[in-house]
């Protein structure tokens, strides 16, 4: 009978010990299916914004294309520019050879005694012959000279029109260029907001696991925490039973501790004008690319934020008209090395460029071309900026 009663007593310790490890393991096990829902929500939003980067990357695309479009026509233009300047000066040339000619022509006439009246020319004839032979040579030599003042004439009038055509053309596209500078400011926009947004779900999504897999090891420990406090109860329980059933009973635990280490992120470097000249003189060559901001590819403006963010620690923005506004208005005789060289009005840039000093400059010039140096001379800016 007091075997049968203690085996009870056994009994009724065992499952008072189990009763509070369950509960403790239950408890953490709802904050651990909380933070996994957690974390399945933060993955949704995750692929929503992968899917809206997707769109946004497909937009910058087709603006890409534009602007190879446009830039393809500019080059055209310039070509044709060359070609009309070759015809114009080709023109001029024969416009004097015809005025020589011309002259030289009434001369033979004074010369030979022929004169330019018609009917004088009949009257001196010795010969029908001869008076049909005046009248067809001064008739072939006036359709000729009105020939010559009439070619000259519609060749100066078709030169006229073909200047204000490519003025019209040229104007375009400086149009055209500043609309896609803008274009690109706001898909640059997105793009910033999207990686923000991207990158604040990704903190939550790596804080909400780090919290899960502290809960499960808090749970872990909790677990072996209780079920050695309760094993030291039923030992304690066991050894006034043990009296009468003479049996023992001991357990024991291990625990454990997590670590880790955080990111250092590196210092921003700094450079003086000629240093960042001289850092972007190692891109001579890279292709244009527009909205391209990498040594792969550059365009103007992310050239030279570029060259800044990485020579001096500076974000100058990336694209023209923030970097207007990166520093002081200077006129461009005032330029200085590292400095940046800007055409087209304030507010409507749609070129940006290193100045050198000596009247040079650097740039990542338009579709087709690679990062190379240029002359003031050839290409005057509108004004130039002193970065701050």
């Amino acid at each position: 009978m007091k075997k049968t009663f203690a085996g009870f007593m056994v009994a009724g310790l065992f499952l008072s010990c189990i009763a509070p490890v369950v509960a403790v393991a239950e408890d953490f096990d709802t904050q651990i299916q909380e933070k996994d829902q957690k974390i399945s929500d933060i993955q949704n939003q995750r692929s929503e914004i992968e899917t809206q980067i997707a769109n946004l990357e497909a937009e910058i695309t087709g603006i890409n294309q534009q602007a190879e479009e446009l830039l393809g026509q500019q080059q055209q233009l310039g070509e044709a520019s060359q070609q009309l300047i070759g015809e114009i000066t080709a023109l001029a040339e024969r416009i004097t050879k015809r005025e020589a000619t011309i002259q030289e022509q009434a001369r033979e006439m004074q010369v030979s005694e022929q004169s330019a009246n018609l009917v004088d020319a009949v009257l001196a004839a010795d010969s029908l012959s001869d008076m049909i032979s005046r009248v067809y040579a001064m008739n072939r030599i006036l359709t000729a000279n009105n020939e010559l003042i009439v070619q000259q004439k519609v060749d100066k009038e078709t030169v006229e029109v073909k200047k204000a055509e490519n003025e019209v053309q040229q104007q375009q596209l400086a149009e055209n260029q500043a609309v896609l500078e803008t274009q690109k400011s706001e898909m640059l926009g997105k793009q910033a907001d999207l990686d923000v947004l991207t990158a604040t779900l990704a903190v939550e999504q790596a804080t909400a696991e780090g919290e899960k897999a502290g809960l499960e090891q808090q749970k872990a420990e909790a677990e072996r925490a209780a079920a050695a406090l309760e094993a030291e109860r039923a030992a304690a329980a066991l050894a006034q039973a043990n009296a009468a059933v003479a049996a023992n009973n001991g357990v024991t635990a291990n625990y454990g501790s997590p670590t880790g280490t955080a990111p250092v992120a590196p210092p921003a470097p700094n450079a003086s004008g000629n240093d960042i000249i001289n850092y972007a003189m190692q891109f001579i060559g890279v292709p244009y690319v527009w909205g391209g901001r990498t040594p792969s590819g550059f365009d103007c403006s992310g050239f030279c934020y570029y060259v800044y963010l990485n020579a001096t620690g500076k974000n100058i923005g990336s694209w023209t008209v923030p970097q207007e506004s990166c520093g002081t208005i200077i006129s461009v005789s005032q330029a200085e090395a590292g400095d940046l060289l800007f055409w087209g009005s304030r507010g409507s840039t749609y070129h940006v460029a290193l100045a050198m000093g000596g009247g040079q400059f650097i740039e990542a010039p338009t579709f087709g071309q690679t990062v190379s140096i240029s002359n003031i001379s050839f290409n005057p800016p509108s004004f130039a900026v002193r970065v701050s």
